[in-house]
């Protein structure tokens, strides 16, 4: 299983707690909001009310709560380590298949079907650029913008929460924390805080896998990946290998560091000369270019390009030719 997947497929472990979706949306969800639902209702939607071609999507994860004044919400969510320039059209059919798999269960007395929170959690290192809804990609055609559908979804990116006040005691800070600590001995700290306070809590054992299989292999593709059965021992294991980790954890850091500096400033390049539309399209190429002299020769095909298709023709030419820079 490629590392990204087996990240994704982590995530929906964590995801599939109760108490961690809840605190996720305590720490992201407005105030005003917050008042009008029961987070302690939070419950998956029953097999009964999902439809066949919902379950056979790979590992969605599908809560609903109730509000205070009567009512459901359904909170579709989706676990992404890398950006998807699709999502807002992934977010919409997965809303539209939640919707035509609900019994009369979770309709209102007045046969009013839930409100939708759609929410995507991205763990992954670059930003996260694709739309977050559907009417950004579509053609801006006026007269037809009522007629676009799509909900706007929810995005819990790890780094960009990561500049927040994050509060003490919830799983969600703990899950920011452990994904952008700075070095292993960081990383192994907060994860023994967590571990003090969350006790019994079914979410201990998971974190400490979550380290050990996935943020250790992320950074070190070697890294032993049998999961964790005795906490103590599992933590002490961790920290016998910290001080290994350290050296290529820095050399890492500063590799990719240096390779996402070069990306954000050419998107930069290219939205103030060509637009938003040109970027939407030339991010997923950036993400696929690894080789740092092409990444430092895309700033200057922003100025020499004539517009945002010879650009884009780049791009793609670098991406295809296995990010050799092109010869220019």
């Amino acid at each position: 299983m490629p590392i990204h997947e087996g990240h994704d497929k982590a995530a929906k472990r964590l995801l599939r707690d109760a108490n961690m979706m809840a605190d996720a949306l305590r720490l992201c969800l407005p105030a005003a909001l917050l008042d009008e639902i029961d987070l302690d209702s939070l419950g998956f939607l029953p097999a009964e009310h999902v439809d066949a071609e919902l379950r056979r999507r790979r590992g969605d994860l599908l809560w609903t709560l109730r509000r205070r004044s009567g009512g459901a919400v359904l909170i579709p969510v989706e676990a992404q380590s890398t950006p998807d320039r699709n999502m807002a059209a992934r977010m919409m059919t997965l809303t539209g298949m939640s919707y035509e798999g609900i019994a009369a269960g979770l309709e209102d007395p007045d046969g009013r079907l839930p409100a939708v929170l759609p929410v995507v959690l991205y763990t992954g290192l670059r930003p996260w650029t694709p739309a977050r809804d559907l009417a950004e990609l579509v053609e801006p055609l006026p007269a037809l913008l009522p007629y676009i559908a799509g909900p706007r979804y929810l995005l819990l990116d790890v780094r960009a929460l990561a500049g927040d006040d994050l509060p003490q005691r919830n799983r969600m800070s703990v899950l920011v924390r452990l994904e952008t600590a700075r070095s292993p001995e960081v990383l192994l700290e907060t994860l023994r805080e967590a571990l003090a306070w969350l006790g019994d809590d079914a979410l201990a054992p998971v974190f400490v896998n979550w380290v050990s299989e996935v943020l250790m292999p992320l950074r070190f593709p070697e890294a032993d990946r049998t999961p964790i059965e005795d906490l103590q021992e599992g933590v002490t294991m961790l920290a016998e290998r910290a001080k290994e980790w350290t050296e290529q954890w820095f050399a890492e850091g500063l590799r990719e560091g240096l390779e996402q500096g070069q990306r954000e400033m050419a998107i930069r390049q290219a939205r103030l000369r060509f637009g938003d539309a040109v970027v939407v399209r030339l991010s997923p190429l950036l993400d696929r270019i690894t080789d740092p002299s092409t990444l430092a020769a895309v700033g200057d095909w922003v100025v020499e390009c004539r517009d945002g298709a010879e650009l884009l023709a780049r791009a793609e030419g670098a991406v295809g030719s296995g990010n050799a820079p092109a010869g220019l």
